[in-house]
């Protein structure tokens, strides 16, 4: 059963999107008592939403929504460009959004819409967050 929190949110591409769209979000995660998916939905939502500002540039729309035991979070953006796994040197400050998706989310995706596309991603429990920061399961990952 999905429920959606509340009216969608509508950024503007400014610098305080993804401030903005945490906000929105974190209301939605207390609100259900999801507190232990605080950390990983955040920083993921963080990671979608400033994607979108940073290679579409154009408005966007948050919307957060119960999920079973976990929550789905979408950004719709005005680009039709896909989002995409980037090489990336050691020392780069970017491009690892998709990796974050990939590590930490149960499950992300894209869909094309009208005006451009619609990224999500859904978490249903803590354990890729708790386990990203279990140095026994660190050390065991094959390299």
């Amino acid at each position: 059963m999905t429920d959606v929190v509340q009216d969608p949110l509508l950024l503007a591409p400014q610098l305080d999107a993804a401030a903005r769209a945490r906000t929105y979000v974190r209301a939605g995660l207390l609100g259900w008592g999801f507190e232990e998916l605080l950390d990983p939905v955040l920083l993921l939502t963080s990671e979608i939403v400033s994607n979108a500002l940073l290679h579409a540039g154009t408005r966007m729309q948050v919307g957060v929504h119960r999920d079973g035991s976990g929550v789905r979070v979408e950004v719709a953006d005005g680009s039709s460009v896909p989002p995409v796994r980037r090489r990336r040197s050691a020392s780069a400050t970017t491009g690892r959004g998709v990796q974050l998706l990939d590590s930490l989310a149960d499950e992300w995706g894209w869909t094309p819409a009208e005006a451009g596309k619609l990224v999500w991603f859904r978490v249903l429990s803590p354990d890729a967050w708790v386990a990203a920061f279990d140095v026994d399961v660190i050390a065991d990952a094959p390299s």
